[in-house]
C-alpha cells in the first residue's frame, strides 16, 4: 500500500510538472483563439502531439511553447490566422535549414555563455512582468469582473503555495490550477460544454499572408527564437538535467521547432517553440522524466479532440490571478538560474542584457545591446591598455 502511495504521488508531480508551463500557455492560447481565429482544436491537438514527439525523442521534459513574439505581434496587429499559418511555414523552413546545415550547432558554440544567461535573465523579468499584467486583468473580459487588487492577491498566493508545495513535494501546479477553476466558477458560474472537436482543414496559405508574415512576423522572431529557444534551452536542460539532457542539442532544438510549425502551419494551430523558462516551469513544479511532458500532451489531445469546440469557454473558468502566480513562480525560479555566472562582469551584462530587455519591450534590442557590450570588452581586452590577460577573453 505505501509503495502505491508513493507511486500515485509520484505520478501527481509529473502530471503537475508536465503542466508547469501551462501559466504562459493557457492565456495566449485564450487570446489567439479568441482574437485571431485560430481553430482550438487544432491549437490543443498540435501542442499536445509535439509535446509528445519531444518526450519520446529527447527523453527528457522538454517544453513546447508559443511563438510569443508572433503572439504579441498577431494580438496587437489582428492578424488573422492565415497570416499566422504562413508564418508558422516560413520559420519551419527557416529552422529546418539551420538544423540540417549543421549552423545551429555552429553558432550556438560560439554564443557566448554571458548572453546566454542575458537572455534567460530577460525571459525572467518578461514572465514577471506578463504575470503582474495578468494579475492586474482580474478576470477575462466578459466575464464578470475582478479587482485587479484581488487578481495581485490570487497571483501572490499561487505563487506561495507552489513555493509551500515545492518544499512538501506536493503537484503545486495542479492544486494551483484547480483553487483557479474554483474561483473562476465561483464567480462566473459553470461554462456551456458541448462534446466533440472543431473542424480542422488543412490549406497552405495564400502569397500574400508570406509577405506579411515575413515582415511582421518572422523576422523580429528569428533571433529570439534561436536565442531563447535553441541555445538558452539546451544550456537550462543540461543544468537541471545533465548528461540525461545530452540529445537535447541545439540543431535537434531547431528540427524539433521546424517539424512544429509545420503542423502548426498546415493545419492553423498556434506557432510554436521550445524556451528556456519552460524548462525551468517543469523542472521546479515537479518534472523529472519524459513521460511528465508525454501525459500533458495526452491530455491536451483529448481535450483538443473531446472538447474542442467548448475549450474557449472552458479556459476561461481558470482565474487569471492563478496563472498568473504560475508565472511568477517560473520567472523567480529562471532568475536564479540566469544568475549562475562567476564574474561580477559577467552577472553585471546579464542583469542590463534582461533590464534592456524590459525597458525595450523587445529580447532582440536587449541581445543586441548585450553583444555590442561582449564585443567592446573583447576589443578591449586585447588591446595593450587592458590590465586583463589574453587567457580570460
Amino acid at each position: 500500500m505505501a509503495r502505491g502511495g508513493a507511486a500515485l504521488r509520484g505520478a501527481f508531480r509529473e502530471l503537475a510538472g508536465g503542466l508547469g508551463d501551462s501559466g504562459l500557455f493557457v492565456p495566449i492560447a485564450v487570446a489567439m483563439i479568441a482574437l485571431d481565429g485560430l481553430n482550438a482544436t487544432a491549437v490543443f491537438v498540435v501542442t499536445g502531439l509535439v509535446y509528445a514527439g519531444t518526450a519520446l525523442y529527447f527523453r527528457v521534459p522538454v517544453p513546447v511553447q508559443p511563438l510569443k513574439a508572433f503572439a504579441a505581434a498577431a494580438i496587437a496587429l489582428h492578424l488573422s490566422a492565415e497570416t499566422l499559418a504562413a508564418g508558422a511555414l516560413l520559420m519551419a523552413a527557416t529552422m529546418t535549414v539551420l538544423a540540417a546545415g549543421g549552423l545551429a550547432d555552429w553558432l550556438a558554440q560560439r554564443f557566448p555563455t554571458v548572453l546566454v544567461r542575458g537572455i534567460q535573465a530577460s525571459v525572467a523579468l518578461l514572465l514577471a512582468k506578463a504575470a503582474v499584467d495578468l494579475a492586474e486583468q482580474g478576470n477575462w473580459p466578459g466575464l464578470p469582473a475582478l479587482s485587479p487588487t484581488l487578481g495581485v492577491a490570487m497571483a501572490v498566493a499561487a505563487c506561495g503555495l507552489l513555493f509551500a508545495c515545492r518544499r512538501l513535494s506536493l503537484p503545486g501546479s495542479l492544486l494551483v490550477l484547480g483553487a483557479g477553476a474554483a474561483v473562476g466558477l465561483a464567480v462566473g458560474g459553470p461554462p456551456d460544454l458541448s462534446a466533440g472537436p472543431q473542424p480542422v482543414a488543412f490549406s497552405v496559405p495564400g502569397g500574400d499572408a508570406f509577405a506579411l508574415a515575413l515582415t511582421s512576423l518572422v523576422i523580429a522572431q528569428l533571433p529570439l527564437t534561436f536565442g531563447n529557444a535553441v541555445v538558452a534551452t539546451a544550456d537550462a536542460e543540461r543544468s537541471y538535467f545533465g548528461a540525461r539532457a545530452r540529445r537535447v542539442r541545439p540543431a535537434r532544438l531547431a528540427l524539433s521547432i521546424g517539424a512544429a510549425n509545420l503542423c502548426a502551419g498546415l493545419s492553423g494551430a498556434l506557432p510554436l517553440c521550445h524556451g528556456s523558462g519552460g524548462v525551468t516551469a517543469h523542472y521546479k513544479l515537479g518534472a523529472r522524466t519524459a513521460a511528465s511532458t508525454l501525459a500533458a500532451g495526452a491530455l491536451f489531445v483529448a481535450l483538443g479532440l473531446g472538447l474542442g469546440s467548448s475549450l474557449p469557454a472552458l479556459l476561461q473558468v481558470l482565474a487569471p490571478g492563478a496563472l498568473a502566480g504560475m508565472l511568477a513562480f517560473v520567472a523567480i525560479q529562471h532568475g536564479l538560474l540566469a544568475a549562475q555566472l562567476e564574474r561580477l562582469d559577467d552577472r553585471l551584462i546579464a542583469a542590463g542584457v534582461g533590464l534592456t530587455t524590459l525597458l525595450a519591450g523587445n529580447l532582440a534590442i536587449g541581445f543586441a545591446a548585450g553583444a555590442a557590450v561582449v564585443s567592446a570588452r573583447a576589443i578591449w581586452r586585447r588591446s595593450p591598455w587592458a590590465a586583463e590577460p589574453l587567457a580570460r577573453v
